[in-house]
């Protein structure tokens, strides 16, 4: 059976019907406390599965409508991704319909679906008129501007219109883009108990990312097997986690999405997660499950914050108000950054500063409350969640949230890479200056991947990844192309540069394996060609005129005169035009194969050398070794000459030296 990972919830007020609309979609009353059941209303949040006709089971939240139980609808949406707003027919829109409807809007909510419910009970005038009244609603408060609205007329006493709601939910199933599992595992808590024998259950929407189950912070314990998983170092089996804000150090003993154990969830689902290492006591409503280090509790938010729309509510500065975020609420003061108050609709920058510590991410929304009046005043969303310090109007730039609100959190991370110009930064300390930056962790867990991105260049040096500004490496790209192409001009015969010649004249602030990572990648690019220790430009040629021939044939000519007593190149005569050029020519015959290097200035031709390696590896498979006797019996070559031979065999790894001069056995 598919799973899809979003969840879809009911909002409304109270006695509208949400409870009893679910258990006819469901079969499920989710009013699983004994006071809910006597009361006849919900407290706190009720969750159960929708199966739908196509076979897909969508995570289900109904949240209580009652304005004592704010706090708990505002948990509860959090996550949603298409809300039922339930209406009554019989009273049409109530003061919570208005509140909640802000909340949602506030909470930017992707879809809203009105359920006009208990249409047994009233005409059918009356229910056309509830519908105006709705699309009049949304229409002023700007939510549903192109009309678009969707009503569904129905009662869950008789059925009618349920079977319509269910169809339309199975299709709107396949448009819901859902949540990304990329990025880091973040999942807050909206309950906590105890099972005998089980230990410490946890409940909530997973937010972003995904977690894998037996994965613990100090051993680094590993159940799953998932080849996959293994091959990739960002994916949820390398991650560790934490509760927070109290960062504590925890191990997920077993995953239940839907009520059937798993061995990962996703974002986007109702996740039960069995921890082991903390207790309930430890976790509250209110608190987040999240990837070790990517998040960092805070006591101050900065924000863009907005009031509710014609309310005749206002905000003013230094106003004390609660906030919800997640499933956390907490007392706090709002510092208005450019303004004394807004109101009506009105927005502005701000930083809330809370009387506890939570966590956040770039883009988490939020809502204020007014609790000395009982009211929503408003809401927003997170900009920076971790502020360097409490800021004060005039002695606070702007610059930096209205840069995160036009540009987004990505251009964070590249005036980062900028700031740090040419230096390499490991992504192991991204991932914490970027804490919090949800978009970036995605980005950062893309480069991991393999996966081009755009701005920033990576490489991998010992299984850490280090990434630079594009401008920066196109830089040092085009002041390579420039040295190699004048070095050519200059070195018509030559390969290329030497490495090492390069790092001590262009690169030298770089670490050495650094350097070489960075060689090796271009070399992967096709931006540059390692050949051994030289670097070249692509489609490199060397010019072979009448002279490099001539030197070239004198030394082919020299190696097969001399056959197993090999050529020194001080024996030859060389004009003195012919000693600038020797060494060129040489690494070029060198890199083609038709020479082959013994021990200093001794060479000789690819064919000989390989008619003494074969000889001598037959050797070390029938009597386990080669010795100089053997090869002077089968090729009359002298000791010394042997020697040289032995040490070429060595440098290349195909023998080994074991204490005996004379002889040689495999590596």
């Amino acid at each position: 059976m598919k799973e899809s990972h979003y969840i879809i919830g009911t909002a409304g007020h109270i006695d509208h019907g949400k409870t009893a609309l679910v258990k006819a979609l469901t079969g499920v009353n989710t009013d699983r406390l004994e006071e809910e059941k006597k009361r006849g209303l919900t407290i706190e949040l009720g969750f159960t599965s929708l199966l739908l006709p196509s076979g897909e089971k969508i995570g289900l939240v109904d949240t209580p409508g009652h304005e004592k139980f704010i706090r708990t609808m505002v948990s509860g949406a959090t996550g949603m991704d298409l809300v039922l707003l339930v209406i009554s027919a019989k009273e049409g829109i109530m003061p919570q319909t208005r509140e909640h409807l802000s909340i949602l809007h506030l909470l930017k909510v992707k879809k809203i679906v009105v359920a006009l419910t208990m249409i047994d009970l009233v005409d059918s005038f009356t229910v056309e008129k509830r519908e105006e009244e709705i699309r009049e609603l949304f229409h002023l408060m700007e939510i549903d501007p192109g009309g678009k609205l969707i009503v569904f007329p129905l009662s869950s006493f008789t059925g009618e219109g349920v079977d319509k709601l269910a169809a339309f939910l199975s299709e709107e199933s396949k448009k819901i883009e859902g949540k990304s599992p990329k990025g880091f595992f973040r999942m807050p808590i909206d309950r906590a108990f105890s099972v005998s024998g089980a230990g410490t259950i946890v409940t909530g929407t997973a937010l972003s990312g995904s977690v894998l189950k037996g994965v613990e912070t100090k051993n680094k314990e590993e159940t799953v097997e998932d080849e996959e998983d293994r091959q990739k170092p960002s994916a949820a089996n390398a991650a560790h986690y934490m509760l927070y804000p109290e960062e504590k150090d925890l191990k997920i003993r077993n995953i239940q999405v839907h009520g059937e154990n798993q061995d990962r969830a996703y974002a986007g689902e109702r996740i039960a997660l069995n921890l082991q290492g903390i207790g309930k006591e430890d976790c509250h409503k209110g608190d987040v499950i999240g990837e070790s280090g990517l998040l960092h509790p805070t006591d101050l938010l900065d924000c863009r914050v907005k009031t509710v729309f014609a309310s005749g509510q206002e905000i003013k500065h230094n106003q004390h108000l609660e906030l919800l975020i997640g499933t956390a609420h907490i007392p706090c003061k709002i510092v208005f950054l450019e303004k004394d108050r807004i109101k009506d609709g009105e927005s502005a920058l701000c930083q809330l500063q809370l009387d506890g510590k939570t966590v956040a991410v770039h883009g988490d929304p939020f809502i204020l409350r007014d609790e000395t009046v009982q009211r929503t005043v408003g809401g927003g969303a997170v900009l920076d969640p971790n502020p360097a310090a409490k800021h004060r109007r005039g002695r606070f730039s702007l610059e930096h949230l209205l840069a995160l609100e036009k540009e987004g959190e990505e251009a964070l991370l590249y005036a980062f890479l900028r700031k740090q110009k040419r230096r390499f930064t490991p992504l192991s300390i991204l991932k914490k200056q970027f804490a919090g930056f949800s978009k970036v962790q995605e980005c950062i867990q893309d480069m991991e991947e393999g996966k081009e991105t755009e701005a920033v260049f990576v490489i991998e040096l010992n299984q850490e990844f280090y990434c630079i500004a594009n401008c920066y490496e196109e830089e040092l790209e085009k002041k390579l192309q420039s040295y190699l192409l004048d070095f050519y001009r200059k070195n018509p015969y030559k390969l290329g540069e030497k490495t090492m010649v390069l790092y001590s004249k262009l690169f030298s602030s770089f670490t050495k394996p650094l350097y070489r990572a960075l060689l090796n990648q271009w070399d992967k690019e096709g931006h540059f060609v390692l050949v051994g220790n030289f670097l070249q430009l692509p489609g490199h040629k060397v010019l072979k005129d009448a002279r490099y021939t001539l030197i070239a044939n004198a030394l082919v000519n020299d190696m097969q005169k001399a056959k197993y007593s090999f050529m020194k190149l001080s024996d030859h005569f060389w004009l003195p035009e012919e000693k600038k050029v020797l060494p060129d020519v040489l690494d070029n015959l060198v890199e083609k194969g038709t020479i082959v290097p013994l021990f200093e200035e001794y060479y000789t031709l690819r064919k000989i050398f390989a008619s003494l390696k074969d000889f001598s590896l037959q050797k070390i498979e029938e009597d386990g070794e080669i010795t100089i006797d053997a090869l002077r019996e089968e090729f009359g070559i002298s000791r010394k000459n042997a020697k040289l031979f032995f040490n070429a065999m060595d440098r290349l790894e195909l023998t080994k030296d074991r204490g005996f001069e004379s002889a040689r056995s495999a590596p």
